[in-house]
């Protein structure tokens, strides 16, 4: 089972609702292909008045990184997926790396619930430029996508730093941000080094797991993306 559900409460009033890229003939196309069984497609109606309303318990995690930015942002994506939960009731449920805050939202989310649902992380799949794949990243020429490659370089400089001993997360967050700063067109929202666990910011970088992540606004186009670093001693 598939669901495809654009959803009104994760946008705020300035953001893209209106103009979010649509690729849903596409997407039916690919799923076809994949030997999908069914294809959720539900109305915003269906899922917001046809479905019963759901209370999702809050955590520390909705209010940092994406949170800070967009405070409305988690409240939203866990009303859907807990109604999206209660409707299908699956077994399993999948979700990618690249909104990585979401993911661990989710987790913690299902074990809150007490859904019987094992979660299963998916890997962020990239352009050959590194540039996360993104419906957003339709509003961008394939210039600009090249150019917005550049987030992904930056994190992999970020994690190889770490893996060559550089220690000093204010040192790697302004190096990091000097090369997002040669492109013109990207201005940045966040750049984080934090804990895995409580998406804190790392302040000295010992031997755990850290999540590495940026939002960047490409002109008026917003953009994620994390690599996550382990030291080899953890």
């Amino acid at each position: 089972i598939v669901s495809i559900f654009l959803n009104p409460t994760q946008f705020a009033p300035n953001e893209d609702l209106n103009s979010y890229p649509s690729t849903l003939e596409q997407d039916i196309q690919y799923l076809k292909g994949l030997d999908v069984d069914i294809l959720f497609l539900p109305t915003v109606e269906e899922m917001y008045e046809g479905v019963s309303d759901v209370s999702v318990p809050t955590t520390p995690l909705f209010n940092k990184l994406e949170g800070k930015s967009r405070s409305h942002f988690f409240y939203g994506v866990t009303t859907i997926v807990a109604k999206l939960f209660n409707v299908i009731q699956p077994t399993h449920a999948f979700f990618g790396n690249k909104d990585a805050q979401q993911l661990y939202i989710i987790k913690q989310m299902i074990k809150n619930m007490n859904y019987a649902i094992e979660l299963i992380p998916c890997p962020t799949i990239r352009d050959s430029n590194g540039l996360a794949l993104s419906s957003r990243n339709q509003y961008l020429s394939k210039e600009d996508q090249l150019k917005a490659s550049i987030i992904y370089t930056g994190l992999m400089y970020v994690k190889d730093a770490l893996e060559r001993g550089q220690k000093n997360p204010v040192i790697l967050k302004q190096t990091f941000e000097t090369m997002l700063h040669q492109i013109s067109e990207i201005t940045i929202d966040y750049i984080s080094i934090a804990h895995i666990t409580t998406l804190d910011e790392v302040v000295e970088i010992s031997n755990e797991t850290i999540l590495i992540s940026t939002a960047v606004f490409f002109n008026d186009v917003r953009l994620i993306d994390n690599v996550v670093y382990s030291s080899s001693t953890t």
